[in-house]
């Protein structure tokens, strides 16, 4: 009597699918995102995709959490015995950097493109990538609160700020780049400017 093999295991099966759906909603988008092309490139069937995830909205929903991973940053050189000046700007290097890549740059361009259709979908996409770092940015923006270096009533809403200034979301969908000789300048003027806006004000 012949044993039918198994197929692959359930685990296996998800990565494969969501890995194949990113890629196929990030170059297509929501609306042109085809499930027959995204079951072929994850190696199974249409059928077994549906099993898996009964709608296409349902599929988006799982891959924007599957991608948010690519957004996790390792901000362990933030140490308050270091100058504040100097760690900004690794740290808005790092972000511009991040967000620079071909990957990001159209997780951007689809979180923009699909927040009208998917509202809620888009912001819990957003805390969800934050939450891979922001913990760590906001703890050490804490410390130097503390220590009088800053002077800062909310340190979510500065480290957005930072981070909205140095990554250049906006102006890189548009296609505005800087020259690789102006970065640097750039984002030290950047730090400069977010220095200037919290310090201490005299009391």
């Amino acid at each position: 009597m012949s044993v039918k093999p198994k197929g692959r295991p359930r685990r296996e099966l998800d990565e494969a699918l969501l890995q194949a759906a990113a890629d196929e909603f990030l170059e297509f988008g929501y609306t042109d995102a085809n499930l027959g092309r995204i079951a072929e490139a994850g190696k199974t069937t249409k059928p077994a995709l549906y099993r898996r995830f009964p709608s296409k909205e349902l599929l988006f929903e799982a891959v924007l959490e599957h991608i948010s991973r690519d957004f996790e940053l390792d901000l362990s050189f933030l140490l308050v015995d270091r100058p504040v000046a100097q760690l900004l700007y690794e740290l808005a290097l790092l972000f511009y950097d991040k967000l620079g890549t071909p990957r990001v740059m159209a997780m951007s361009r689809l979180g923009a493109h699909e927040s009208v259709r998917f509202p809620q979908l888009i912001i819990n996409f957003r805390e969800e990538v934050m939450s891979g770092f922001m913990a760590q940015l906001t703890g050490w923006l804490d410390q130097l609160n503390a220590k009088g270096v800053v002077q800062m009533s909310n340190t979510l809403d500065a480290a957005i700020i930072f981070l909205t200034l140095a990554g250049r979301t906006h102006e890189r969908l548009m296609g505005v780049q800087l020259a690789q000789e102006q970065v640097e300048p750039h984002l030290r003027e950047i730090v400069r400017f977010f220095l200037a806006g919290y310090a201490p004000r005299p009391r």
